[in-house]
Formats: C-alpha cells, structure tokens, sequence
C-alpha cells in the first residue's frame, strides 16, 4: 500500500473501541448510493424510506456541468440494468463485490480491484462527481453519526455486550467488529455479512438515528453471533416435530437488541414496536406472546436456556 492510500484509509476510520470499528470509505459509499438511486427509480423499493429518499439527495446536482451530469446519468443507468435487481446482502456476488470495495476504501482508483469490468468502469465514471458533489455531505453525515453512537457506546457498550453474549451464549468477537458507516445502504437501512463479520449501516436512516443508532448496531452484530442460538432451536424444533419458522433466530435478534437497549436505557421504545414490525409482520405477531412470555425472563436471568429453548418452541408449535 502506497503512503497515499494508506493515508487515506487511515483517514476513513472514524472510530474505534474494543467492541466496534467504525469506517467511512468513499467506495463503498459510492456503491450504495448508486445501488438504492438505481432500486428506487425501478420502484424495486417503493414503500422504503430508506431507498426512496435516494431520489431527493439532489442538492446541486443541477448546476453541475453537463458533462458532470451525462456522467452520472450513465452510471446510474448501469446499475438500473445490472445491480438494481440483485440483492446486496443475499447475493453472494453482490457481497463479494462490497469487501472487494470495503478493501479498496478510499484509494484513488479502483485499479487492480477484482469485480467486473463493467462495474468497475461505471464507478470509475461515477466517481468524480460524486467526490465532487455528494463525498463532503455523506462523508460529513458518516462521521456525525459515528460521534453519536460512539458516546452511547461509551456509556452503555461494554453492559450491552457483556448481555447479549450471554443471551446467545456466544463470547464477543476477539476483534472489534468492523462497521462501514454509509449514507445509504439497501432497503432495511443496514444489513450485515459473515466471514469475516461485518456491518453495513446507513447514517442518513432517521430510524437509526439518537438511541436507535446503538439498538440497530447491537442487533446486527448478534447476526454474527446466532450460530448457537439457531443450532438449539433447530434441534428443540426437530425434537418436538414441529415445522420450523423460515428464519430461526431473527425474531429474537429484534427482541433480544430492543429489550437489552432499553435496560440499559430506561425509557426506550424497541425498534420492533416503534416501527410496527410485531404487528405488521405475521411471523413477529406470532413469536411475540412467547418472545414476552419466555424469553424475556431468561434474559433477565430468571430462566434457563435449555428450559427457555424448549418452552418456546412448544408455545410456536401450538395451534
């Protein structure tokens, strides 16, 4: 790595503690921007905020020359025809795509990074004018909402942790797990990968601005920490013949994030319940009164896994 580049990746950690490593890189950045302005002109995302408001981020945009725009334009239209449709966290294309981008962070040019051609030439297109025009406001917005959770952190982390690892009986990673801060992100307004783990979280989401910064954090991460959790249910489901739910665990990462934020913050109203999701959702609905009645007592403490595992699995199976 040249003392340029190194410069700048230096540059783009934004924060750190034993528990999070927090970036804001200008590639990755990129990339999600254009990914949700391609998905909400295709109404892929159309009742998603978190896309949508893609399209209003235009501040400027006109007074750019029209060579700047013609530029733009064109890149935008290749990830209407070749991104938009694939899933940036499901398809691993996409996903190898993204480290490959994280790795190249903030360089100067994307040479010698390892995804398509095409992809890279319309990035390479993109580039400057994003540098020029969106980079100082996203990366400017990264950085706020970094300081932001960093002082909730600071408060409340090391507890929160100390919590959730029991819960999933799983120790927290070695390592701080690395956090990519972008403007945007895709639909749910953060996502996160596994091998190595790593978060992706969007600074300009009002959902995980104030105390949600810190609950949507604490929740992705636990995706990274599901394993055993997953294994217990699967066999308890197995064991008690009873069809499994399409996704073992991610109920509990809701409940379990929103219920230890709001120990710890007295007060707080869980994502799940602010933003409907215990209602809206029928699996969530259905979970919720054995969430409530089970699991909420062993993560206070007053229950065992095994009893706890078992006897949520039987109030799931009931009719």
């Amino acid at each position: 790595m040249s003392g340029g580049i190194r410069a700048l990746a230096l540059a783009a950690l934004v924060g750190s503690n034993s528990l999070f490593s927090f970036h804001s890189e200008f590639w990755p950045n990129l990339h999600h921007f254009l990914y949700v302005t391609a998905r909400a002109r295709q109404g892929l995302d159309a009742r998603r905020p978190a896309v949508t408001r893609a399209l209003a981020d235009t501040i400027g945009f006109g007074s750019l020359p029209a060579s700047d725009r013609e530029a733009w334009e064109h890149a935008v239209a290749y990830y209407e025809s070749a991104v938009a449709s694939r899933d940036i966290l499901f398809d691993s294309g996409m996903v190898a795509v993204g480290e490959r981008l994280v790795a190249a962070g903030s360089a100067h040019s994307l040479t010698g990074v390892d995804i398509d051609p095409a992809l890279a030439a319309a990035l390479a297109e993109a580039a400057p004018v994003y540098r020029r025009l969106w980079w100082p406001r996203h990366d400017a917005s990264n950085r706020a909402w970094e300081a932001q959770v960093g002082v909730l952190l600071d408060q409340y982390g090391d507890s929160i942790a100390q919590w959730e690892s029991r819960a999933f009986r799983t120790p927290w990673p070695r390592e701080p797990v690395r956090v990519d801060v972008t403007a945007y992100t895709n639909w749910a307004g953060a996502y996160t990968t596994v091998g190595p783990s790593h978060i992706t979280i969007a600074s300009s989401n009002p959902a995980n601005a104030a105390e949600y910064a810190l609950e949507v954090l604490f929740h992705e991460v636990l995706h990274t920490m599901s394993d055993s959790l997953a294994s217990a249910l699967a066999a308890e489901f197995r064991a008690q013949g009873t069809p499994p739910p399409r996704d073992l665990t991610h109920v509990l990462i809701f409940y379990t994030a929103g219920a230890l934020t709001r120990r710890a913050i007295p007060g707080h109203v869980p994502y799940g319940e602010k933003y409907g999701l215990w209602s809206r959702s029928p699996d969530f609905a259905r979970a919720l009164p054995a969430l409530q009645r089970y699991w909420q007592p062993y993560l206070d403490g007053d229950a065992r896994f095994e009893e706890t595992v078992r006897a949520y699995v039987g109030a799931l199976g009931e009719k």
